[in-house]
């Protein structure tokens, strides 16, 4: 299989056999071309990464404590408050206090940044309805096969 840069730019050749290498760059090319990994429609967005960053932490947990989010980036309480005021401005993210303990702010996404990803999502899922209807029976059950191992070895549960 040919490797282009843009696939293989991360790849530390100790680290994956070629057959490992070959198994990532065809997962990257399905997550890319699943949607996801299309990035013009962030392009379009006024945003940093580390705002876009909030935005799909938020959109993978739900809600958010603040400290929460600042662990999780790495980030400073005070560098991550800043980022989520510019965040609440534009109109992305909405802060209430929490219903266990009303001293702790939560972050949610707003309708509007929901949006942002259900478009992102339904693109991705017209793309591969698709390719799924080009695909005969067996093929899409290799795929289905294929797809639920390589989740049941991704699973937390499996990691090191």
């Amino acid at each position: 299989m040919d490797y282009n840069l843009h696939d293989t730019t991360v790849l530390n050749e100790n680290i994956l056999s070629s057959e490992e290498r070959e198994i990532w760059v065809l997962y990257m090319k399905v997550l890319t071309a699943a949607g996801l990994g299309d990035v013009s429609e962030w392009m379009k967005l006024d945003m940093s990464m580390p705002q876009m960053k909030v935005l799909m932490l938020l959109n993978n947990h739900g809600t958010l404590k603040v400290s929460d989010i600042a662990e999780k980036m790495g980030a400073s309480l005070s560098n991550t408050t800043g980022l989520l005021d510019r965040l609440e401005k534009s109109g992305f993210i909405k802060r209430s206090h929490s219903e266990t303990d009303r001293r702790s702010v939560v972050i949610q996404l707003t309708e509007d940044a929901k949006s942002i990803f259900r478009g992102l999502y339904e693109k991705g899922h017209t793309k591969l309805k698709r390719s799924l209807e080009k695909l005969t029976a067996d093929e899409k059950a290799a795929v289905t096969q294929g797809l639920s191992i390589l989740a049941k070895a991704l699973a937390p549960d499996n990691a090191e």
